[in-house]
């Protein structure tokens, strides 16, 4: 199509050139396809950067090329709101609120939050904070201003949810119980009752079809392919982590081997997100995919559980008071991490105010994270207590996606427009990409049992075969020594709920195996 119209027009501006005389149809004329054109229509209505959006357009179709969002008026003036009211020193006007593992909230409650995220993405507020989250980003990673700010800026979006519903607060994401799945890419998370697909374009769920950071539609990578795949946290690295007492020993001072560091909450947080991948991966723009936020939330929360680690009569120190060494802030001694500056954005405050008692007593607090036996009483967690012998009082592990039930959200319509896909474009790379600890190999790609096979080696649970169980059937009044009618030698290979040990899988299997049993007796005393 592009071809063809070049040449049409070629032929009437060469036509015309001979009838008046004028000068032919200079050789650079550009003419859209029509897939650009199209891809330009439907970002009309969005609340992105409309110029941006356009390159977009042209270079998913035809060159790489990116131009990084800046901040717009609407963004200071959102800057500024939060000023204005000394947001963090003085109490929110929603009210305190009380965050909690997302698949322990009741469908209503996820479906209020969802709608809520929606709105802010709708309004462009969702996206403010994307941009301001993508400046200077290197004042607020890879140092020790990461934990204080993020703290800061989850709390900002949080009361902008609350404005939209006052019933919600942020909720997070434990991935330590996604952890003990053979394949955790096959968490409930990754469906449409949760974040959606974790397979390229989001198409499915709640956010489908949001555009991000890159004017372009969010697209996720979950648990990928390569010589070294990411991992999430596992309970683990948080029990480790609870080992220590101070602030410095977790967290990013000026240290050449960053990436080295096993015990650094921002090193761990990195690997999530290359976990999530697409654009989870980029700094810049991870925070436009609203799963972005129950991941923070949850390195949120993990901090906090330090925070009362620190206050035991273990560690006796004041958390308010607690950081870093003069000299020791940040990767390359980069500015903006020493406790006195000023955080990006939230100018009035100093990194060391996100150190204050008075945001998990005045703003939020936490409702801890599930634990067995009840799991939270959640329908999409359950109790597993054979997966990690280490663990005898058991763990809360995740149900799959295929256990998804709930109503789709229809409230909002982003689907039409993209019936029809456009086709692939270029690959993008721009900005720093997270990159965490070596992960355990498992990837979305793998079968359940060779994910289940490096699970069990993890947790010192190896084992040579999945159990085999034998019955014998006798007919109807054979006598007990007697030699048995048939046998039946049965392998239990089903994980019914994709629990990393088939103890109760194998429960299932074994009732319905007895009806079997029951029903072929009969036929051999009939046969006999």
């Amino acid at each position: 199509m592009f071809e063809k119209g070049v040449v049409v027009v070629s032929f009437w501006c060469a036509i015309a050139a001979l009838v008046s005389s004028q000068q032919p149809c200079p050789s650079n004329v550009f003419v859209k396809p029509a897939e650009v054109i199209a891809c330009e229509q439907r970002v009309q209505n969005e609340p992105v950067n409309q110029t941006l959006a356009a390159e977009a357009c042209l270079r998913t179709y035809f060159v790489n090329r990116f131009t990084a969002n800046p901040l717009l008026p609407e963004d200071y003036a959102l800057l500024a709101e939060f000023a204005a009211k000394k947001f963090g020193k003085n109490p929110p006007v929603s009210g305190y609120r009380v965050r909690r593992e997302i698949r322990v909230l009741s469908v209503t409650e996820r479906q209020k939050l969802f709608r809520a995220f929606n709105v802010l993405y709708k309004t462009g507020v969702l996206a403010r904070f994307g941009r301001i989250h993508g400046q200077q980003v290197l004042r607020k990673h890879h140092g020790a201003s990461f934990l204080p700010w993020h703290r800061v800026f989850l709390a900002a979006v949080e009361e902008k949810l609350r404005e939209v519903d006052p019933d919600v607060s942020l909720a997070y994401w434990d991935y330590s119980m996604d952890y003990y799945l053979p394949l955790p890419s096959d968490s409930v998370i990754w469906s449409s009752c949760f974040a959606g697909n974790g397979d390229d374009v989001v198409s499915e769920g709640p956010f489908r079809f949001m555009y991000g950071g890159f004017n372009e539609l969010i697209r996720r990578d979950i648990a990928r392919n390569g010589t070294c795949p990411p991992r999430l946290i596992n309970k683990d690295d948080i029990d480790q982590l609870m080992r220590f007492c101070y602030y410095a020993n977790i967290t990013t001072g000026n240290t050449p081997n960053y990436f080295q560091q096993v015990n650094n909450l921002e090193v761990l947080h990195d690997g999530v997100h290359d976990w999530v991948g697409g654009d989870m991966s980029y700094v810049r723009h991870a925070p436009y995919d609203p799963v972005f936020y129950m991941h923070h939330t949850f390195i949120d929360y993990i901090w906090e559980q330090f925070r009362t680690r620190q206050s035991s009569v273990s560690c006796r120190v004041d958390v308010e008071r607690d950081y870093r060494e003069l000299g020791d802030y940040a990767v390359d001694n980069f500015p903006g991490h020493a406790p006195w500056e000023e955080m990006h954005g939230f100018e009035y405050l100093q990194n060391r105010d996100g150190l204050w008692r008075n945001w998990t007593t005045a703003v939020y607090g936490y409702e801890a994270a599930p634990r067995c036996p009840e799991c939270g009483n959640s329908e999409n967690l359950f109790c597993d207590r054979d997966i990690d012998p280490r663990r005898p009082e058991g763990v809360c592990v995740t149900k799959t996606k295929f256990f998804c039930v709930d109503p789709p959200l229809t409230d909002f319509d982003r689907d039409k427009p993209f019936d029809e896909p456009l086709g692939g474009g270029a690959t993008l790379m721009q900005g720093t990409i997270h990159k965490g600890l070596p992960g355990d190999g498992r990837t979305r790609f793998m079968s359940q049992e060779e994910g289940l096979a490096i699970l069990r080696e993890k947790m010192g649970n190896v084992t040579g075969s999945t159990p085999s169980v034998t019955y014998k059937v006798k007919a109807p009044g054979a006598p007990e020594n007697g030699k048995s009618t048939l046998t039946l030698h049965l392998q239990e290979d089903l994980y019914v709920i994709s629990s990393a040990d088939s103890q109760g899988a194998l429960k299932t299997y074994e009732a319905i195996i007895r009806a079997l049993l029951t029903t072929t007796a009969a036929i051999l005393a009939s046969v006999i």
